[in-house]
């Protein structure tokens, strides 16, 4: 019986050469689709000097979107923000936005299971708290 002695080290060895071959073309392909923006500022420029301050209008207020939402049983809960709450508490939650805003707006978003009446104690909520631009959101049925 002829038994080789066989080196330990040559039977443990990992080819390394395709992994660093994926990595340079990784980085060959990284490069060639970066895309470097110049800062377009160039400060040798003297801006003109304006006499007086320009008015800008403030952006729009974001809209309070309260959602109608129908649970088992017929109940019917409302959620703004994720938090639930009652009509009272909608109707102070509204009255402090529209302290903070007067341009305050308010989004219903009702369930189309749940009756009209509770759509409508949400409109209620609104014009106690002072707030006239109220609407309501469908979901467009693009079949037809």
């Amino acid at each position: 019986m002829n038994f080789q002695d066989v080196d330990d080290d040559d039977s443990m060895k990992v080819n390394l050469d395709p992994m660093i071959d994926c990595v340079f073309l990784l980085i060959i392909f990284f490069l060639a689709t970066t895309s470097f923006i110049k800062i377009e500022q160039d400060l040798t420029i003297d801006l003109p000097k304006q006499s007086r301050e320009i008015k800008v209008k403030k952006p729009p207020v974001r809209p309070i979107v309260v959602n109608v939402n129908y649970q088992p049983g017929g109940k019917t809960t409302y959620h703004v923000e994720n938090e639930q709450m009652s009509l009272a508490a909608l109707t102070v939650n509204l009255s402090r936005a529209r302290v903070r805003n007067k341009d305050q707006a308010v989004v219903i978003r009702g369930d189309r299971r749940v009756k009209w009446e509770h759509v409508a104690a949400v409109m209620s909520c609104s014009a106690q708290a002072g707030i006239s631009k109220v609407s309501a959101t469908v979901e467009i049925d693009e079949k037809g």
